[in-house]
């Protein structure tokens, strides 16, 4: 049975602790991303070919649809409590979990590691200002210390955190676009009077705002597994419409302002270099340092600490230890550009998009919602195939490979080829295998109930 404590399933209601509002409070928190200020700016020119209203549409549509796509595959870890790195070896194996685990580690170290040096770079001009200190490593290694600390405090930590920085991040965006429409009203404007398109630009536009969730996705049971059990399915769906989809409609409408105003979808170099305010310099600079904390404590420090945990049998504090070294080792310095951005993005949505199609398909269509939990902690699940499903490798191979014929739509592409490809090999090949069959897996999941926190110790 597993060892540690943090992986084992969340069952009983006293420790599930992201009651409907924290949870939202935690996606309020997460929202303000880097990416999401790059992702407003490609949709208008001079970087996109949508205009305003095109551009707001397609937000609305985006975010609506991956909210309800967290929820879906989030269902997991609120049933049943379990993280993603568990939930991953009932369709990868034991061992062959670790592939797809790997895959959405790593791009949240390197994740953590923008977002840390955009949070620098916001420090550093705050100081530049009010003492004339100039030097953004400092901060960087400062910013790594003080999250490195957080985050070893635990779930309990993290979550107080995102409830008092998600008010603090909410007002601070919308004081952020009223001062940047205040400032380039009449450019803006300009855009908004464009013919745009309704036709490939706006669904690749539509790809690229889905694709940025690609990661998440895959392990929102991570954070679901916190959510109480007796809430209602309404109430669990509608905590991730609230969380993801005003945020996300806001941060990247500051990406579309300074885009429009300026051709600049960096907001520390817009206030920088394009806004003489002072003061008003100082406050959003310091709400933009903050909103990185948060969003770095949710969603790219949880991931990796649990790999780690699951891969190297360590302790949740000295995992966040590790993430934090490796979060500088990325060198966001060097990645923190237009196009690199974009491509990354697109990358690694090719590869996430079939792995969560995968866990889909795995729990709703071949175990009917319902996991016999016991197993998955057991490690005995595809002995005949020595830990790995075969079925699921295959299916992510079919599933990129398609994703690239056009990086651009590589989200949507690989989606469904990867989730009929995994059932079909399950169902005419895998759970037909004598050891399959008798490791009893695919017979006795509709009758076993969550196993509890603290029976798998």
């Amino acid at each position: 049975m597993e060892q540690n404590a943090d992986l084992r399933p969340i069952a009983h209601e006293k420790y599930r602790i992201l009651g409907p509002k924290a949870y939202v409070a935690m996606w309020w928190g997460d929202a303000v991303m880097v990416g999401s200020f790059m992702l407003g700016s490609s949709l208008i020119p001079p970087f996109g070919k949508l205009n305003l209203t095109q551009a707001f549409i397609a937000l609305i549509l985006a975010n609506i649809l991956a909210a309800l796509l967290f929820a879906l595959n989030g269902r997991v870890g609120w049933k049943h409590g379990i993280p993603m790195v568990v939930q991953l070896r009932s369709s990868f194996g034991p061992v062959g979990s670790r592939i797809p685990a790997l895959m959405r580690a790593v791009p949240a170290l390197f994740w953590y590691g923008v977002q840390s040096w955009l949070g620098a770079q916001a420090l550093n001009q705050v100081f530049m200002g009010l003492i004339g200190f100039d030097n953004v490593w400092v901060w960087f290694f400062a910013f790594q210390a003080l999250q490195i600390f957080l985050s070893a405090k635990g779930i309990q930590s993290i979550k107080w955190i995102e409830i008092v920085g998600s008010v603090i991040i909410m007002l601070g965006v919308v004081y952020l676009i009223f001062l940047f429409l205040s400032t380039f009203g009449f450019e803006v404007e300009k855009v908004a009077n464009t013919e745009g398109s309704w036709g490939i630009p706006f669904w690749l536009a539509m790809t690229v705002l889905i694709g940025q969730f690609a990661a998440l996705l895959i392990n929102i049971s991570d954070y679901t597994r916190y959510f109480p059990g007796k809430s209602s399915a309404g109430t669990f769906v509608g905590a991730h419409v609230v969380g993801i989809v005003p945020p996300m409609i806001l941060l990247p409408f500051v990406g579309i302002l300074g885009a429009a105003a300026v051709g600049v979808w960096n907001p520390v170099d817009i206030i920088s270099n394009h806004i003489s305010n002072v003061a008003a310099s100082i406050i959003v600079l310091i709400f933009i340092a903050l909103a990185q904390v948060t969003t770095n404590l949710v969603a790219n420090i949880m991931p990796p600490v649990l790999v780690a945990m699951d891969l190297f049998k360590i302790s949740w504090e000295k995992a966040c230890v590790i993430v934090g070294v490796l979060g500088v080792v990325t060198c966001p310095w060097f990645i923190m550009t237009d196009s690199l951005f974009l491509t990354f993005i697109a990358v690694v949505s090719a590869f996430l998009g079939p792995i969560f199609a995968i866990m889909v398909a795995d729990f709703y269509f071949i175990h009917k919602g319902n996991y016999n939990v016991a197993p998955l902690y057991e490690g005995k699940l595809f002995t005949a195939f020595k830990g790995w499903n075969p079925a699921a490798i295959i299916a992510t191979i079919v599933g990129t490979s398609l994703a690239f014929i056009n990086v651009e739509l590589s989200w949507f592409l690989g989606l469904i080829p990867a989730a009929l490809v995994y059932v079909v090999l399950m169902k005419t090949w895998i759970m037909k295998h004598e050891q399959y069959v008798r490791e009893g897996f695919n017979q006795t999941f509709r009758h076993s109930a969550p196993l509890k926190r603290e029976e798998a110790s």
